[in-house]
């Protein structure tokens, strides 16, 4: 079946990034049975050397799925590389791979990186069904692309943000064990329980070992795969979950003054205020508003005691830059999201 595209390219001043949602609505195969599905042809809207594949799959319990991503640029078309294997079940086949690396481009556990532009990929999925139980359908897919143009610098500007701060409930990593390495374990524990109390949904509030069964890469040996972390938030009911990479903090200040939480891939080194360290390996935090004088205000699980922080704006935003101002969107399927000036997240249009 064709898919349902629900991302268009916008002309706009922010032409590094850019956001296709594919919603293919895919019934899963018989218990036992696996079913191949490609999509060709799936224009980027931007030359791109990057690219991040999100999914949601409600019910989850019993699907088993294999992304692959094929991608085509001005006389060259690479081999399929497997952007993960991945499930809620214990004991089946998970994880990112490794040793993808060829002469057009690499996969550095979630994220594909090529060495000449593209501008579109072919996608292959590979849908399983582990046990008996509730059907699995793959609800979503998205592709967030980047390219390696100069960004643009965004004044700091007043906004509706400034001084608007949401109730995150706070959990700390290192009160947990292995939690060293628990920071997106954490923060999407956090998010999950604030829409436990903001929907009446106690389902959703999740301990940080629980998530960090659900969202732990063996081969990486982490629990910080992006879209692994994405995918179990978007597993539940009514709740959709995907990586993005926003132009500006102008577009984190948008989602605040909406009303919904986004986690943030910083470094940890340079939120601090401090030089890159050469051990540097990323962190994820909350943000959960900004004070009135346009700093933001973080959920930083990098603690054993209080939580929440303010972060010199300029810090944040070097600190968030080194990940190409990646972010985990987590909000309800109904939510009244920001309007999408700019081709960045998905938007029904």
């Amino acid at each position: 079946m064709t898919p349902l595209l629900l991302a268009m390219v916008i002309s706009s001043g922010l032409p590094n990034t850019h956001l296709v949602a594919l919603q293919p609505n895919l019934d899963f195969p018989a218990v036992g049975q696996e079913v191949v599905k490609t999509f060709t042809g799936i224009e980027a809207g931007i030359p791109f050397r990057e690219m991040i594949a999100s999914w949601n799959v409600q019910p989850a319990d019993a699907a088993g799925l294999k992304v692959e991503v094929k991608a085509h640029g001005s006389g060259f078309d690479t081999k399929w590389y497997t952007m993960g294997r991945w499930t809620l079940e214990p004991g089946h086949e998970k994880g990112s791979v490794n040793g993808q690396k060829d002469a057009n481009g690499t996969v550095d556990t979630d994220t594909l990186s090529l060495n000449k532009e593209a501008t579109t990929i072919d996608v292959q999925v590979t849908l399983k069904t582990l046990k008996n139980g509730p059907k699995p359908v793959l609800k979503l897919l998205t592709f967030s692309f980047e390219n390696d143009k100069k960004e643009q610098e965004v004044a700091a500007a007043p906004s509706l943000a400034w001084g608007k701060s949401i109730e995150v409930p706070e959990r700390a990593q290192n009160n947990y064990p292995n939690g060293g390495v628990l920071c997106s374990a954490t923060s999407m524990s956090m998010v999950l329980w604030h829409y436990a109390n903001q929907l009446g949904r106690p389902e959703l509030n999740k301990d940080v070992p629980e998530v960090e069964q659900h969202v732990w890469d063996p081969v990486y040996k982490g629990a910080g795969n992006w879209p692994f972390n994405t995918a179990y938030a978007g597993s539940f009911q009514g709740i959709r979950s995907y990586v993005a990479r926003f132009g500006s903090i102008q577009d984190l200040e948008k989602w605040i003054v909406a009303g919904y939480p986004v986690i943030c891939s910083v470094s940890f080194d340079m939120l601090r205020g401090l030089p890159l360290s050469a051990t540097e390996s990323g962190h994820l935090v909350v943000c959960a508003g900004f004070t009135k004088e346009g700093d933001p205000v973080i959920n930083d699980p990098a603690f054993k005691g209080h939580v929440r922080k303010t972060y010199p704006r300029a810090d944040f935003e070097k600190a968030w830059v080194y990940s190409k101002r990646t972010v985990y969107l987590v909000y309800p399927e109904d939510a009244k999201i920001p309007e999408d000036t700019d081709g960045l997240w998905y938007t029904v249009h």
